[in-house]
């Protein structure tokens, strides 16, 4: 049984929490606005929404992760090996995938499993 005090106690740090993650507009991902495919030598996409984006790019070959911000009617492009796959997550500017953008998440992002929450300035 949950004493009067410990049940206060509770409910003020819950409320606390809710309002902490309440303060966080969660914004869906942007990846419609992304249609990948050959431009030369490159493999990319151009950004066909009317707000610019961020894109994160991995080749799981070598792993470096570009991020670069994509404005409406911009190309993205790389010209690197992606025989080994690549992974992309692409999420309003000033925001960031709510999963860390590494190989252990690769089946996730994959998927389109994650959301795109407010970016922390220096992360």
């Amino acid at each position: 049984m949950i004493s009067a005090r410990c049940g206060a106690l509770c409910g003020a740090v819950l409320a606390l929490a809710a309002s902490d993650v309440a303060a966080q507009p969660v914004k869906a991902h942007m990846e419609a606005c992304t249609r990948w495919g050959h431009a030369g030598a490159e493999y990319g996409t151009r950004n066909s929404c009317d707000s610019p984006v961020v894109i994160l790019f991995m080749a799981l070959g070598d792993q470096h992760v570009v991020e670069r911000e994509v404005p409406p009617g911009a190309w993205f492009g790389s010209a690197v090996d992606l025989s080994a796959g690549w992974m992309f997550t692409a999420c309003p500017v000033g925001y960031a995938p709510n999963l860390r953008f590494a190989v252990e998440n690769k089946d996730a992002i994959l998927d389109s499993l994650y959301n795109c929450l407010p970016a922390r300035p220096g992360a």
